[in-house]
């Protein structure tokens, strides 16, 4: 069986931003592949999706994000990651990577010489001769074919790279350990490669210069700052990355669309403050436009 699954551990406010992509998500579909939530408690925000899956000794960080491999309830999972908002069906990511191997990324491959990416092979001690080239991902989306057979020497992979990590000298999270730095390493060790960039799949909102969106109508495009002259349109998502998703006004003006529209879940309260927040952002952005502060940061501040 299919199914998508997200993943949250934590505080409240974590649960709120996957009920907010499950919401996107229940708006778009065409047909319903089943939405599973692993996480680490039962909640309000949790009694929508249509499994609920507790993590064992959570490990509160990245980790848990990784569980996707062995807790997912479904034989094939898409994982997409709780800070993300939907703006079309992703049933379509099902043909991207149903060809490909047991652990799918989107990102892009890079010549083992070059001076680019996050690592260098000089660094990576017994898996040196292992790997052939280098690759950059973005954790967004991860597709897992968990009753693939090579789905537990992958596992195992992952863990040598977590045990060994701070000898790898990432150029990212060098000293914080991060999910994407491990399976992409992993992906190389096992010769996985992307089943396609990820930006052509979905915009990441911190790397973003422009960006014009409606997520009732499934319409977005965005430039990515290191291609500012090419837009890209259509896209599937965006992923917001947790601090933006919890207080950039570009999200909460998305989710209060969904909220007031033809969906309504049992979390009646959150539109009720969305709706306070969207009324403050008219009161100080006519305040500004008053006074000549026309300044986007200082109203982000305040929405």
């Amino acid at each position: 069986m299919r199914g998508f699954v997200t993943i949250v551990t934590g505080k409240e406010a974590y649960y709120r931003l996957a009920h907010n992509l499950l919401l996107s998500y229940r708006y778009h579909v065409q047909s319903q592949v089943p939405f599973a939530i692993l996480c680490d408690q039962h909640n309000r925000w949790t009694d929508d999706f249509d499994e609920v899956v507790i993590i064992p000794n959570p490990a509160y960080s990245y980790f848990d994000k990784m569980r996707v491999l062995d807790l997912s309830p479904f034989d094939e999972t898409i994982f997409i990651d709780a800070d993300c908002l939907l703006f079309r069906d992703p049933n379509s990511l099902w043909s991207l990577f149903k060809n490909g191997p047991d652990v799918g990324v989107l990102g892009a491959t890079i010549p083992l010489d070059s001076d680019q990416g996050w690592w260098d092979v000089e660094d990576l001690g017994e898996l040196k001769s292992r790997v052939n080239y280098k690759m950059t991902i973005q954790g967004g989306i991860y597709y897992v074919r968990n009753s693939g057979k090579d789905i537990p020497a992958f596992i195992e992979t992952c863990r040598l790279i977590e045990e060994h990590y701070l000898d790898y000298h990432f150029r990212l999270f060098e000293d914080s350990y991060s999910d994407e730095m491990i399976i992409s390493l992993a992906c190389c060790v096992h010769h996985y490669k992307p089943a396609k960039d990820w930006v052509d799949v979905f915009a990441f909102y911190p790397e973003v210069n422009f960006l014009a969106m409606d997520i009732l109508s499934g319409a977005l495009e965005y430039e990515w700052n290191k291609f500012p002259d090419h837009r890209y349109k259509d896209s599937l998502l965006i992923h917001f990355s947790t601090t933006f998703a919890r207080n950039r006004w570009q999200y909460k003006k998305e989710v209060f669309k969904l909220k007031r529209g033809p969906i309504r879940f049992s979390n009646c309260g959150e539109y009720c403050l969305l709706r306070m927040s969207h009324i403050r952002k008219k009161i100080l952005s006519t305040l500004f436009r008053l006074l000549g502060d026309d300044r986007r940061d200082v109203l982000d501040i305040y929405s």
